[in-house]
């Protein structure tokens, strides 16, 4: 696993683990996405009126920040979408348009099929 946790929410970091997990085994691209390196930081992002983002930090790690507040629907379906950026990184999709419309999509459909097993 190519993930580690950190920030102020440590009571909710399984959650993190737990999406990570669940996108590996059910993402259309877990066999690119597991090799990376994923740090998914917690932090209060109030001010910045957004519940998370992702920076590519080189061609293999990534930055997720999750704002530390998320009711736990909104902190999977975040962490999907997130997750859904970094593949899109890997392909180099850049239009922001297109990168939002699959992520909201990908969080949503994951989201579901998650609750549903």
């Amino acid at each position: 696993m190519n993930i580690c946790i950190s920030g102020d929410n440590n009571s909710n970091h399984y959650i993190a683990f737990k999406a990570y997990k669940y996108f590996i085994e059910h993402g259309t691209h877990k066999h690119i996405f597991k090799e990376k390196e994923i740090e998914v930081h917690y932090c209060d992002l109030t001010d910045d009126n957004v519940f998370g983002w992702c920076e590519q930090c080189d061609d293999n790690h990534w930055l997720v920040t999750i704002h530390n507040d998320l009711a736990i629907t909104e902190h999977y379906r975040t962490l999907f979408h997130e997750f859904q950026h970094i593949i899109q990184d890997i392909y180099g999709i850049k239009c922001e348009e297109i990168r939002e419309n699959e992520a909201y999509q990908i969080e949503d459909a994951m989201y579901k099929e998650m609750c549903a097993s």
